[in-house]
């Protein structure tokens, strides 16, 4: 990880579809009136006639991306996460999944990346929502490179995928030449009897937390999820044999989140040959609030400080 070298997520939209839309003419940009804040804007001054301004109207704008893909368009659409979630959820399973449209869904500041927007504008339920809804992938990049990653991959090969992203600059993860797959995660580190599994930028705090506990002798497991849906059977099993221990970050209601998804998968293994105990860190069944990023982890017992407590208590 480089800690000090960040990029804003949404400056990451911006350069990848410069070029994919270059490249690629089937791709068109729709927006609910938040092209400055996705980063769209340049999108609409370069192409301008394959980027629409749906204004506040994001159930139209996902039901009409399903029209734009049977015309042989790759649409991507952009509003908060909690707007191209649950406000559209019908449109979405109807118009997009439903009819096995080509649809890369960008749900922008989820959880407490919303920060000063407040609890209408936070989402903590998104992975449960996307999850549940058949021919949907579910992607939680932790860097810009996988940011990067899944845009061109939905470019060349299409699909429906309900990407979660912060906008801002978070910290760089992986190198440019790092190799991403449909349905795979990855595991970053080794450690003797706790695994942590990260689910997007989260994955930071994670390393930096591994790199503490390093320095005192102590070695943890990490893992980037990477897709939340599929969810990478082969890792996980692999977690499940190695260590007692598998905790699972998600800035996401513990509630329909993919945590419970793990313990589901651990549960129905009988080949593993001792007990695991998946245990999750998220959001305790709440709504948002207002407030900066630093304070609403502390408030949602997401920070670094709850973690690593939570890990020092299985070793």
């Amino acid at each position: 990880m480089n800690k000090s070298n960040t990029l804003e997520m949404k400056k990451c939209y911006t350069d990848t579809l410069l070029e994919v839309m270059k490249e690629n003419e089937s791709v068109i940009v729709c927006d609910a009136d938040l092209a400055n804040s996705s980063g769209a804007r340049p999108l609409f001054d370069a192409y301008p006639n394959r980027c629409v301004d749906f204004g506040v109207s994001e159930s139209n704008m996902a039901a009409a991306a399903g029209g734009l893909s049977f015309t042989g368009l790759k649409p991507i659409i952009h509003s908060f996460a909690p707007f191209v979630t649950r406000r559209v959820v019908d449109q979405v399973y109807v118009s997009l999944a439903f009819s096995k449209a080509n649809c890369l869904i960008y749900g922008s500041d989820p959880g407490y990346w919303s920060k000063y927007n407040g609890p209408t504008h936070t989402t903590f339920e998104d992975f449960a929502i996307m999850s549940s809804i058949p021919e949907m992938s579910v992607f939680a990049p932790s860097d810009h490179h996988a940011f990067s990653w899944v845009l061109r991959h939905y470019a060349e090969n299409g699909g429906l995928y309900y990407v979660r992203v912060p906008r801002q600059a978070v910290a760089e993860i992986y190198s440019e030449n790092e190799h991403f797959a449909y349905g795979k995660g990855k595991e970053l580190y080794e450690g003797d009897k706790v695994a942590v599994v990260a689910t997007g930028p989260e994955l930071a705090d994670i390393m930096e937390i591994h790199d503490e506990l390093a320095d005192e002798g102590i070695h943890i497991g990490v893992a980037d999820l990477l897709f939340i849906k599929p969810l990478d059977h082969e890792l996980l099993e692999k977690l499940f044999h190695k260590y007692e221990v598998v905790i699972v970050v998600e800035n996401h209601n513990i509630i329909g989140g993919v945590g419970q998804q793990i313990a589901y998968l651990a549960a129905s293994k009988n080949d593993i040959g001792h007990p695991v105990h998946v245990r999750s860190i998220g959001v305790q069944d709440r709504f948002g609030e207002v407030g900066t990023v630093d304070y609403l982890k502390e408030t949602l017992h997401l920070d670094k400080k709850t973690i690593k407590s939570t890990i020092m208590l299985y070793l």
